[in-house]
């Protein structure tokens, strides 16, 4: 039985407060039928009295019994607190999340009506002197969105692997969320750094979180892969790497990201004055992604390909693959418990105290 944040142990103890009510019923009659005389010499004299304060409080005494009373019933279901749970048997799926950092997720073509409204009344070389833009860009959404995706998982070690011109690892796979979702958090410097950014090596960042998994037992090995553009720099093809995924029987999803066609917010610079400005452009065929390759490493492997171009549409498919990668796993809870009955025990017992030291001091009764 629990009652807010406590769990008593024996909560058929309450059934002896049934009691309570029986015994203020016993004390008002017993009150009601009490009779007693005091003799005094005159009339007057007894008419001139006044009941005291001793009079008035007679009835603490028996309130504190009934309180004490309570008290002890209320330590007799053990009241506990819980202190931990642990969870055991987390055999569940290893996730390596591949993610696109090069420079050209600082797009901002996925944003809303709203949001590009928002950007354009604000001062755009401020925005982007601070990097503020970036939280619209490409890899902004992603961030959020695979936060998300990870705060839903619960019993599965996920791991994180950026890839630009390089790939790297960021993350091995873990069950410590909160130490993942701060790495995550400053991924989007990555893109920010040349030496990584500039170019898209999407075979070698898909080996990389390969690598990850090799060694990996348990029960479905995946890797989520999202990029924004077309390998052109990786020492593996995304299909040879995709054949390795699949000899190692490891699931690849891949998600591309970005609008097809179309303008987009950008920066322009005035070329006589050199101030900043929010400008328009259109996307060029060049700037798309490899649907193909994509489409042909998720296929051989088992996975899916996705394709998002705005935030809600990868939050649908980070939501999909969260469904779609659930296992059927037992999962034992155990809770260790605090007794809290100590302090209801003493409390009952100084009440006790109170009560026999009141009877016998100030509220005693002359026969």
């Amino acid at each position: 039985m629990d009652i807010g944040s406590l769990h008593f142990q024996n909560p058929e103890a309450f059934w002896l407060l049934i009691f309570v009510p029986i015994l203020v019923g016993v004390y008002v009659y017993r009150e009601r039928r009490r009779k007693s005389t005091i003799k005094f010499p005159a009339l007057s004299i007894a008419k001139k009295t006044v009941p005291s304060r001793r009079v008035k409080f007679r009835h603490i005494v028996p309130a504190l019994r009934l309180a004490a009373l309570c008290c002890f019933v209320i330590a007799l279901a053990r009241p506990q607190n819980a202190m931990e749970v642990e969870y055991t048997n987390t055999d569940g799926v290893d996730i390596m999340l591949a993610l696109d950092v090069s420079g050209s997720m600082g797009t901002l073509d996925m944003l809303t009506r709203v949001e590009q409204a928002k950007l354009g009344v604000m001062n755009a070389e401020r925005i982007l002197k601070s990097g503020d833009y970036w939280k619209y860009s490409r890899m902004g959404y992603a961030q959020e969105v695979i936060a998300e995706f990870i705060q839903k998982r619960h019993s599965d070690r996920i791991g994180l692997s950026a890839f630009g011109a390089r790939a790297v690892t960021q993350c091995p796979l873990t069950l410590d969320y909160g130490s993942l979702l701060e790495i995550l958090k400053v991924t989007d410097e990555l893109a920010r750094d040349s030496t990584v950014g500039g170019r898209t090596a999407i075979g070698d960042g898909l080996m990389n979180a390969l690598a990850r998994l090799e060694k990996s037992d348990a029960k479905s090995r995946v890797v989520v892969l999202l990029t924004d553009g077309k390998d052109n720099a990786s020492v593996i093809s995304p299909v040879r790497a995709a054949e390795v995924a699949q000899s190692l029987g490891v699931k690849v999803y891949t998600v591309g990201v970005g609008k097809k066609r179309g303008k987009i917010l950008s920066f322009q610079q005035n070329p006589w004055t050199g101030e900043i400005s929010w400008g328009e452009r259109e996307i060029t065929p060049e700037e798309g992604i490899d649907e193909a390759t994509l489409q042909a490493v998720a296929t051989k492997t088992g996975g899916k390909f996705y394709r998002a171009e705005n935030k809600e549409q990868l939050e649908e498919i980070y939501a999909e693959i969260d469904q779609l990668e659930k296992t059927e796993i037992e999962t034992i809870a155990y809770a260790r418990y605090a007794e809290k009955f100590y302090p209801w025990l003493l409390l009952g017992a100084a009440l006790i105290l109170l009560e026999l030291l009141l009877s016998n001091t100030r509220f005693v009764r002359i026969p």
